[in-house]
């Protein structure tokens, strides 16, 4: 919808997983509830934890799965945030990680190398393929010296079919083991990302969306955001009851109705 002139800009910042949807299935109604958003001229962001995947992916499975028209600019993943956090000098960055992270730290003008002796650097991500010598490269980095970072610290992710499957913070939480040392973290909640998140942001209220209290709520109270908690993906309604939320809704499906948006 176009954006007049001295018009205020309301905001939805949405999260993916459990959220739009699990695994390659839509979370029921969320498309349509996507699409009369942005009709009733909310600007939408997508803000991703998950850094498996480059930011057309992201886009694209949105469109695929959900039935809404994601464009990449509406996209921000925590492996964006990362590559921000690694900053602006050029570094040599051992990546623990899956696609999106690879091209976020080579986009971002870093050298990604395939031995730990030869990073100053260690990013780590949701890695699908994590093998015992990606564990190993990045273990001799850290105890060599070599920064930090990691895509985000959430140990679970919530997958088709009901199950929960490990996240990214779960192979951090095993290098944290191996080197002795604890990780920077830039996506959701902390500030690497929030700072991304504001770039997409229109002039006027916005609220968060998500299922993960720790993350998606609190990088909203932190901002000074409306929180909204949807019982569709980690959280389960019994577990809702102590969770300080603005909005508790079932799904994204029931946005649009909590915000009075028909």
């Amino acid at each position: 919808m176009s954006h007049e002139p001295g018009q205020t800009t309301r905001n939805v910042v949405c999260d993916l997983d459990g959220v739009v949807y699990r695994g390659d299935s839509a979370i029921a109604g969320a498309g349509l509830a996507l699409s009369t958003l942005d009709a009733a001229g909310y600007r939408i962001v997508f803000a991703t934890n998950n850094s498996s995947k480059t930011d057309g992916a992201v886009a694209e499975k949105i469109a695929r799965v959900a039935g809404y028209p994601a464009r990449i600019e509406q996209v921000v993943t925590s492996a964006r945030a990362a590559a921000a956090l690694v900053g602006n000098e050029q570094e040599r960055v051992y990546v623990v990680g899956g696609e999106g992270l690879l091209m976020g730290m080579e986009e971002a003008g870093h050298t990604v190398v395939d031995a730990g002796r030869d990073a100053n650097v260690v990013v780590v991500g949701f890695d699908r393929d994590l093998t015992y010598d990606r564990l190993k490269e990045a273990t001799i980095a850290l105890r060599s010296g070599a920064r930090f970072i990691a895509s985000n610290l959430d140990t679970t992710f919530p997958a088709a079919g009901g199950d929960i499957w490990p996240g990214a913070g779960s192979m951090v939480a095993a290098l944290e083991a191996s080197s002795g040392r604890v990780a920077d973290p830039a996506g959701k909640p902390f500030a690497p990302m929030q700072r991304l998140i504001i770039t997409r942001l229109g002039d006027g209220p916005t609220w968060v969306v998500g299922d993960r209290p720790e993350t998606d709520l609190e990088i909203g109270r932190s901002a000074g955001w409306s929180t909204v908690l949807a019982l569709s993906g980690i959280t389960a309604a019994e577990d809702a009851g102590g969770i300080a939320a603005d909005l508790i809704v079932g799904s994204l499906a029931d946005l649009p109705s909590a915000l009075n948006v028909v």
